[in-house]
């Protein structure tokens, strides 16, 4: 079992919880816009037009989706 100082479990806390950066998407139209926020521990990818949905990736896995866009081997399901 592991103690942590309250003080250090907010802090961390607050530290993952905010953004050290966001970007939004430069062609919006209408503010349909995505944003991409940078975590200490994950990114983040919202559409403004369904607030409160996220997508979460770890840091290795959003380099593995970018590396796909890049190489435009990303392979989307059937819809």
């Amino acid at each position: 079992m592991q103690i942590v100082d309250s003080g250090e479990s907010e802090m961390e806390e607050t530290r993952n919880n905010s953004p050290l950066w966001t970007r939004r998407s430069s062609r919006c139209q209408n503010d349909h816009c995505v944003d991409v926020s940078r975590y200490a521990t994950k990114i983040e990818v919202c559409n403004s037009t369904a607030p409160g949905t996220t997508v979460s990736f770890t840091e290795d896995s959003w380099r593995t989706f970018l590396r796909a866009l890049g190489n435009n081997t990303l392979q989307l399901p059937n819809t």
